[in-house]
């Protein structure tokens, strides 16, 4: 791999991962994140959806609202969590370095979060319908340990979103 593992990941990752339990659910080219208080057990995040389509390149962030950012001492953790994820979904799908990631936020969550995430280099492609910005970023195709990151698998009555 031609990249290396960040300084802001290597100091932040682990206190993510001391704190709270990452698991996933996968179906097709789909996966939903979910992130659990390893000491209340109680599930923090509200929906975190990734989704690939091979035929544009690219790996769409559907949702993400790890909701760390409403927790004590979390500065930084929503970010290390976003680092985490996407590189366990290039895991998991074997994405090399010519495929981009997309999403569609506020204006203002760009400017607020998403492009101050400096490992993504993710750039403002302009407005959409509702205000809502699209940016797009390349994937940094970096060797990241996720191994720690957990597999689900559906319990009877419960579904995942529907919304890949």
């Amino acid at each position: 791999m031609a990249s290396i593992e960040s300084h802001f990941a290597t100091e932040n990752v682990p206190r993510l991962l001391s704190r709270y339990e990452l698991s996933y659910y996968q179906e097709d080219n789909c996966i939903e994140y979910f992130i659990v208080d390893k000491n209340t057990h109680e599930q923090i995040s509200y929906a975190i959806i990734f989704s690939l389509n091979r035929d544009s390149k690219e790996l769409h962030v559907s949702r993400f609202c790890p909701e760390l950012h409403k927790q004590i001492d979390a500065k930084y953790l929503s970010a290390a969590c976003f680092y985490i994820l996407i590189h366990h979904f290039g895991n998991i799908y074997h994405l090399s370095k010519d495929y981009s990631i997309t999403l569609e936020t506020r204006g203002a969550t760009y400017k607020a979060f998403f492009s101050r995430l400096k490992d993504f280099d993710f750039l403002d492609q302009g407005l959409r319908l509702f205000k809502t910005a699209a940016i797009m970023g390349e994937y940094p195709e970096i060797d990241v340990n996720t191994s720690m990151i957990e597999k689900k698998s559906l319990q009877e009555g419960k579904t995942p979103f529907e919304v890949c």
